[in-house]
């Protein structure tokens, strides 16, 4: 079913299509499953939460930990800069701007490609997979980056491309920020 809001002609590059696809097989959007929706809100927003617990148990139990916590949250910044400069830069809109989804996260009207959530989890992720290589704690930041890209896209926000090229570009530059740094 089309939405008619949505012009797949007009309103899109030829991967667009798979991606409107990918979010209506996950039932994104206006087929979000009502008691799922409140999760992935509450994921979306507050997921950096366990993620900076789980750097700062990390560091905590490193030599040089501070430092290590200064750097990998200095790579994540890089990464939420970048992210926004290509998005500014590709203007390809979110998945609530073509009508495909309500904005249940409110969010403002700027383009969502890469995802800039994912881009800063995919760096920390990557940067300290280099700097504390087997730390059981990886687990949880990993599966909470997954978690937050999962969520951003059910709630609406994002399309499936836009938190994978935003995971890739954050592990690209996570894995730079720990070898700029020395780590690993």
């Amino acid at each position: 079913m089309k939405d008619a809001t949505f012009d797949h002609a007009a309103n899109g590059w030829g991967y667009r299509a798979l991606d409107v696809r990918l979010f209506r097989w996950m039932r994104a959007g206006h087929g979000a499953r009502p008691p799922l929706l409140p999760v992935a809100c509450a994921v979306a927003h507050r997921s950096w939460a366990p993620m900076l617990l789980a750097l700062m148990v990390m560091a905590g139990s490193m030599p040089s930990g501070e430092w290590v916590l200064l750097q990998v949250l200095l790579t994540a910044t890089v990464a939420q800069v970048a992210s926004k400069q290509c998005a500014a830069r590709w203007a390809a809109p979110r998945p609530f701007a073509l009508g495909l989804s309500d904005n249940h996260l409110k969010h403002g009207p700027r383009a969502g490609l890469p995802s800039t959530h994912a881009a800063v989890m995919g760096a920390v992720v990557t940067f300290m997979s280099v700097a504390a290589a087997g730390h059981r704690l990886l687990v949880v930041l990993g599966i909470t980056a997954l978690a937050t890209a999962w969520a951003r896209v059910y709630a609406g926000a994002h399309f499936p491309s836009d938190v994978l090229l935003g995971l890739a570009l954050g592990g690209a530059l996570g894995w730079a920020g720990a070898r700029l740094f020395g780590l690993g």
